[in-house]
C-alpha cells in the first residue's frame, strides 16, 4: 500500500470512531478544500508533513498514536 494510501485510510479511521464527518475535519483544520480533496480521494502522490500535522492535531491524537496502526507496518507499506 502506497504510504498516502494509509494515511488516508488512517484519517478515515479515527474521523469514523470519533463521529467526525471529512466536511467538518477539513474546515476545522482550516486546510484548503481543494488540497483536503485531491488527498482524500487520492489525487496526490504523497501528504505534505504540515498539513497531515494540522489533520491529526484537529483529530485530537499525537502523531504517535496516529501512526501507531498495522497501516503503517514497514513490510506492507510501499514506499
Amino acid at each position: 500500500m502506497k504510504v498516502c494510501s494509509a494515511v488516508v485510510k488512517r484519517l478515515r479511521e479515527l474521523a469514523d470512531s470519533k463521529n467526525i464527518s471529512l466536511y467538518k475535519l477539513q474546515k476545522d483544520s482550516g486546510i484548503p478544500e481543494g488540497t483536503f480533496l485531491s488527498l482524500i480521494y487520492g489525487n496526490r502522490k504523497g501528504v505534505n508533513l504540515t498539513t497531515l500535522l494540522q489533520l491529526i492535531q484537529t483529530l485530537g491524537v499525537s502523531p504517535k498514536e496516529f501512526f501507531d496502526s498495522p497501516l503503517f507496518n514497514e513490510e506492507t507499506l510501499d514506499i
